[in-house]
Formats: structure tokens, C-alpha cells, sequence
């Protein structure tokens, strides 16, 4: 490093030290201050104290309040959880693999499929593709 280099970093330092320093301001100062910004609502919240949530009575009692809820999850105007959605009712007897296959089958011939030997069972029929060689 030549003295250049040296030069200009003592200089950043000093110039660092000045803007950081106020020694107009205790430590007890500052600590006042943040009580007081505190106090009037001034500094930004956090996690733990955001959204402050006022302490009331509930005027209900506890049967109310289930009755309440019961009423609400028959007009349908509860939230739906993961526990609760989809509600999956049953479409009526279950079809046999050999149906099923033969529906897929019946589907693909009719071109009602979007699928190639890419992304279909190598197991089921593939459509005879004639080859063509460039000339």
C-alpha cells in the first residue's frame, strides 16, 4: 500500500469519526428520548407489539357464542380451513381398472386427450406414426 492509500483512509476515518460522534448527547439522554418517543407512539412497532389489541369483556357467555357459531357454519359464513376444504362428495360407484382403462382408451381415440409418448404409460397403445426422411 503506498502512502496515497494511507493518506485517504486516515482521512475517511477521521471524517467517520466526526459524523458519528455528537458528544453534545449522553447515553441517559438518549435513553429518556426513546421513553418518551416510546410513550407517544412515535417509534415503529414489531412483531410483539403489533396490532395492540384492546382488552374487552365479552358480554356473551360461552353457549351463546357456540350457538353463534353454530348458526354462522349452516348459513356458510364460517371461513373454510384445509380441514374442512374441498368437501369431496362421492360421485357413486367406483369404476374398475378395467373400466377405467377402457374409458381412457375410448378418450384417446377420440382425440379428446392431449397426450404423447412423453407423458403417457408406455403400457397403453401407442398411435402407429409413419416416418418420413427428409430429402
Amino acid at each position: 500500500m503506498n502512502i496515497k492509500h494511507l493518506a485517504a483512509a486516515a482521512a475517511l476515518m477521521t471524517a467517520a469519526g466526526f459524523a458519528l460522534a455528537d458528544g453534545d448527547v449522553t447515553r441517559a439522554q438518549v435513553q429518556a428520548e426513546l421513553v418518551q418517543a416510546r410513550a407517544a407512539g412515535l417509534l415503529d412497532t414489531n412483531d410483539a407489539t403489533f396490532p395492540v389489541i384492546p382488552a374487552v369483556a365479552s358480554t356473551l357467555t360461552r353457549a351463546q357464542v357456540q350457538a353463534q357459531v353454530v348458526q354462522a357454519r349452516a348459513a356458510g359464513q364460517l371461513d373454510i380451513s384445509d380441514a374442512t376444504y374441498p368437501v369431496i362428495a362421492s360421485s357413486g360407484a367406483a369404476a374398475s381398472r378395467a373400466e377405467v382403462r377402457a374409458q381412457v382408451l375410448q378418450a384417446r381415440a377420440a382425440g379428446q386427450l392431449d397426450l404423447n409418448e412423453a407423458n403417457y404409460p408406455a403400457s397403453y397403445p401407442q398411435p402407429s406414426v409413419k416416418k418420413t426422411q427428409a430429402n
